[in-house]
């Protein structure tokens, strides 16, 4: 007998819920017909974005970089080179690609990556520091290789020298180091910034000795102004479009509503709260 009662209720809870699925699909398609939906659905993931939801956090942690996926790969592009001149952007048009690529890839802030290449060498391929460092994200031969061991890539010296003039390989190579740097300083992207700068075990050696103010660190100071700058434009693209149905808190709440209705049928009384329901 208990058990004929446990499926005749297990039965009007499914009934229940499929009711109240149907009702939901048909109130809100006839909110959108009648053009009351303020909120259009959540956007399918597809190939044409560039996503970054296995990112743990921006840079600028208010920087909703998640939602990145709304825009196609073109409109992020447009949205990330509006903020430069005509002479940058002519200089930037072919890494771009690239540079949003190893960012998905390696799930890292694509601002901070295209703001650290600003510092370093501003965009030019050619360049070349007086400590040795070269390329697109002023790396040493030496760091290189280290880094591609890590890879898992074999390289011979004149290689590894090669490779830090060619645009993609010095992209991959920084950015692999960028995602370690961060790793190892457990997501810090201050002491992660500072680190590509002068190194990380100089940097734990300041920090031990407390002989550095990372906050006002001039490296630092000018890779956020270049990140102000380029993240800005996506920022406000995002702010204006209006976020998708299924992220709001209105939405959302509906379910905790409809949960409540359901807990009532455990309730001692069941046909007076059957009653209420219906």
């Amino acid at each position: 007998m208990k058990f004929l009662k446990g499926l005749g209720i297990a039965m009007i809870l499914g009934s229940l819920w499929g009711l109240a699925g149907s009702i939901s699909d048909s109130r809100i398609e006839k909110l959108e017909l009648a053009g009351r939906l303020p909120y259009g659905p959540l956007p399918a993931s597809a190939t044409k974005s560039y996503s970054y939801e296995g990112l743990a956090g921006a840079f600028d942690s208010r920087l909703p970089l998640k939602r990145a996926s709304e825009l196609t790969k073109a409109e992020f592009e447009e949205a990330i080179m509006a903020a430069f001149t005509p002479r940058v952007q002519k200089e930037l048009r072919p890494l771009i690609n690239p540079i949003l690529n190893f960012s998905v890839e390696y799930q890292m802030d694509p601002f901070w990556i295209i703001s650290i290449i600003m510092v370093e060498s501003n965009f030019k391929l050619t360049a070349k520091s007086h400590k040795n460092a070269r390329g697109l994200m002023q790396i040493k031969p030496d760091t290189a290789q280290h880094l591609y061991q890590l890879m898992q890539k074999t390289l011979t010296e004149d290689q590894v020298t090669k490779n830090l003039y060619h645009p993609e390989e010095n992209i991959e190579v920084g950015v692999f180091y960028l995602k370690k740097l961060l790793q190892n300083f457990r997501m810090n992207y201050q002491f992660a910034t500072v680190a590509y700068n002068i190194g990380p075990q100089k940097l734990r050696n300041r920090l031990t000795e407390k002989s550095l103010d990372v906050k006002n660190f001039s490296y630092l100071v000018k890779v956020k102004e270049r990140y102000d700058l380029i993240s800005l434009n996506f920022s406000e693209i995002i702010k204006a479009r209006p976020q998708p149905f299924e992220l709001t808190y209105v939405y959302s709440e509906q379910g905790l509503k409809m949960e409540e209705k359901l807990s009532a049928l455990f309730a001692p009384s069941t046909s007076e709260n059957l009653a209420a329901i219906f």
